[in-house]
């Protein structure tokens, strides 16, 4: 179980380096087809990866790109065989704190990581 926590962060990094770097390509590598994403801001849910991508062009209308427009914080990594999730805190920006809640729903497809599912949520105040 620890090899795959560790094939998953893995994933998990590559994804945020790929956001800091307004990189679609790098950002959708390990998502699957049919990815399902329910989102803070319109429109709440993306149905595949067309839609998915989408969803990235108001995010890279704000964010100047950067290490520090996109990180995780309190990663947690919960992994089976063959399906996994992750929960974090995501710090946007300059921002003292983190905005917003994120969970990720993997599985495993040809002995790699995939992500199945994102899940943005963000309280109105996080203490």
């Amino acid at each position: 179980m620890e090899s795959n926590a560790k094939a998953i962060q893995a994933v998990v990094e590559s994804w945020v380096r790929a956001i800091q770097q307004k990189d679609m390509k790098g950002i959708v590598l390990h998502h699957t087809d049919d990815v399902l994403m329910f989102d803070v801001p319109t429109p709440i849910q993306a149905k595949g990866l067309s839609e998915y991508k989408k969803t990235w062009d108001l995010f890279f209308q704000y964010s100047p790109g950067g290490k520090d427009s996109f990180q995780l914080k309190e990663l947690q990594i919960h992994a089976g065989d063959t399906v996994a999730f992750c929960t974090a805190l995501i710090k946007l920006s300059s921002q003292a704190r983190p905005q917003c809640r994120l969970t990720i729903g993997l599985k495993k497809i040809n002995d790699q990581w995939m992500i199945a599912h994102e899940h943005h949520s963000s309280p109105q105040e996080m203490d």
